[in-house]
């Protein structure tokens, strides 16, 4: 859990398009971990182009934050996140809120992107649709929206493992299941990683132990109605079928040009499901954590199978 939390002005929040996407990395994480980055650092470590937008329409921007050797966003927070034990001024170790740091940090760089493009800004708030097997992705946005970012709702999108559509909507997390397998591994978990912070942030730290005591013994953990209330805030779960996230992914090549991995067409077909149940239509940034490339079989058959239709 992190030490302190804080709170950004609007106006710091302004500034974040008078910086570079590292610098805005690199600032955050010396608040965070009482490290001295730079922007040179974040691009020695990380690379200059990182992340990158993309503006598929007028509403919806992907960020690709997987433009590094191993063509996945894990390869930055691991870089990320080694230099900033490297650079700590004491010997304790960040544990695991340094990943959850890093990624915090880049929706700030992120952040500052759109403002800059006029996508974004105080005024203009913005949704993010991003995989929700590891908890870690709405977490970070979690972090980022409550410490100022304007982001709007958190879209959780799960695959055919949707434990966490039935805690948010029902309040109840079977914590003893097995993960169905699929073709975004990603967002196959029974329990998603991370989910304790939210439940802290709410619940305190007695409801976060026995959350975690009936996670350690297997069962069905249960909330109150009072505090499911407080844990739905701003956070919308969807539930996506495997045939669903193959579909999408010609369909959205078709349309935009644009390929999609697995895992990104899970938070795409995601994200239109909560448009089309809410009619929310402000813009949304989905984070696109893998290259295509690192799923290349997944993707070709979706493909095949989709020219198959055309020509019969």
């Amino acid at each position: 859990m992190p030490f302190r939390e804080p709170k950004f002005a609007p106006e710091q929040i302004d500034a974040l398009a008078e910086k570079s996407f590292n610098q805005c990395v690199a600032e955050l994480l010396n608040l965070l971990f009482n490290t001295r980055l730079t922007g040179w650092d974040v691009d020695f470590c990380a690379g200059r182009h990182t992340v990158r937008l993309v503006n598929m329409t007028h509403r919806l921007v992907i960020a690709e934050c997987w433009h590094n050797v191993d063509s996945e966003f894990p390869r930055l927070v691991r870089n990320l996140t080694d230099q900033i034990r490297a650079d700590r001024e004491t010997d304790t170790k960040p544990g695991d809120w340094a990943e959850v740091g890093v990624r915090i940090a880049v929706l700030f760089g992120i952040c500052g992107e759109l403002m800059r493009e006029g996508i974004a800004g105080r005024e203009k708030p913005y949704d993010i649709s991003v995989t929700a097997g590891d908890f870690s992705g709405p977490i970070s946005a979690w972090y980022a929206r409550r410490w100022g970012l304007p982001i709007g709702n958190i879209v959780c999108c799960c695959n055919d493992n949707s434990n966490l559509w039935d805690f948010i909507c029902h309040g109840q997390l079977r914590t003893d299941g097995v993960a169905v397998k699929t073709t975004t591994p990603e967002g196959d978990r029974v329990v998603p990683s991370g989910l304790e912070r939210l439940i802290y942030a709410y619940g305190g730290t007695a409801e976060t132990e026995r959350y975690v005591e009936v996670c350690r013994r297997g069962g069905t953990y249960y909330v109150s109605d009072a505090l499911l209330r407080e844990l739905r805030k701003g956070i919308y779960v969807t539930v996506t079928s495997t045939p669903r996230v193959s579909s999408t992914i010609p369909s959205v090549y078709r349309t935009h040009s644009y390929l999609l991995a697995p895992g990104s067409a899970l938070a795409y077909a995601g994200l239109q499901d909560y448009r089309s149940r809410t009619g929310e239509s402000r813009c949304a940034v989905l984070l696109s954590e893998q290259s295509p490339d690192r799923d290349a079989g997944t993707v070709a058959a979706a493909l095949r199978r989709w020219v198959f239709r055309l020509k019969n």
